[in-house]
C-alpha cells in the first residue's frame, strides 16, 4: 500500500514538473494581441481566441472604450484592461461578435478599430464581428465570411466584399471567421500562419482542442 502510495506521489509530481515545462515553453512567444470587448459582446467569441493565443505563448490583452466592466451576452462581466487612450501597441487586433448593435454604430468604437488595423499586422474578428470591421471600411474589396446565419445580411450590407461559406476566411491582413468555435479554429490558423504549424498543434493540444486544419 506505501508503494502504491509512493508512486502515486512521484506520477503526480513528474506531472507537475512537465506541466511546468510546457507552461515555460509556450510563454516564449512575442505576438502582442489586443482583443476589443463591448457591451454584449460575446463569450466564446472573445474567450476562445484568447485561450489559444494564450496557450500559444502571445501577450494577450484587453481594450474597451473605457475601463468599465461590460456585460457579455450570457451575463458573464469583464473589465477591460485597457482604453482606448492608453492601449499599448499590437500585432493583432481581435474584433469578436455577439450583440453589436450599439459597438457598430459607436463612432468612437469605429475610429479607434480603423486606425488601430493600420497599425497592426494582423485583423481577426470572429462570428458577427464582420459588421464592425465592414462599418470601419475593412471589408471593401476584399473576401470575407461571418455566423452563418448573417452571411447574406453581410453580403447585403458590404456589397463591395465576397462573402464566403467557409469556417475562417484569410484575406492577408484581415482574417474573418464564422461563428463562436469557429474563432478558435481562425485562431489557430493564425498562430500556424505566424508561428509555424508545430505552435499551433501545441496550443491545441494544451486546450484538448479537436482542430482539424483541413477543414475550412
Amino acid at each position: 500500500m506505501k508503494l502504491f502510495q509512493a508512486y502515486k506521489l512521484i506520477s503526480a509530481l513528474m506531472l507537475l514538473a512537465s506541466s511546468e515545462a510546457f507552461a515555460h515553453d509556450m510563454s516564449s512567444g512575442n505576438l502582442k494581441v489586443a482583443v476589443l470587448l463591448f457591451e454584449g459582446v460575446e463569450e466564446i467569441d472573445y474567450a476562445g481566441p484568447i485561450e489559444a493565443f494564450g496557450a500559444s505563448g502571445a501577450k494577450v490583452f484587453t481594450v474597451g472604450q473605457t475601463k468599465a466592466t461590460v456585460e457579455s451576452v450570457w451575463g458573464l462581466k469583464v473589465t477591460p484592461d485597457y482604453e482606448f487612450s492608453d492601449a499599448p501597441e499590437a500585432d493583432v487586433l481581435v474584433v469578436p461578435g455577439g450583440g453589436i448593435k450599439a459597438a457598430w454604430k459607436n463612432p468612437m468604437l469605429l475610429g479607434w478599430v480603423k486606425e488601430r488595423a493600420a497599425k497592426v499586422k494582423v485583423v481577426m474578428s470572429v462570428c458577427s464581428g464582420a459588421f464592425i470591421l465592414g462599418k470601419a471600411g475593412l471589408l471593401d474589396g476584399i473576401p470575407a465570411t461571418t455566423t452563418a446565419s448573417l452571411r447574406s445580411q453581410l453580403a447585403a450590407m458590404f456589397p463591395t466584399a465576397t462573402v464566403k461559406d467557409k469556417r475562417f476566411v484569410d484575406a492577408g491582413k484581415i482574417i474573418t471567421t464564422a461563428g463562436l468555435s469557429a474563432g478558435i479554429d481562425g485562431t489557430l490558423y493564425l498562430i500556424e500562419r505566424q508561428s509555424g504549424k508545430k505552435q499551433a498543434e501545441a496550443a491545441a493540444s494544451y486546450m484538448e482542442y479537436d482542430w482539424k486544419p483541413s477543414l475550412n
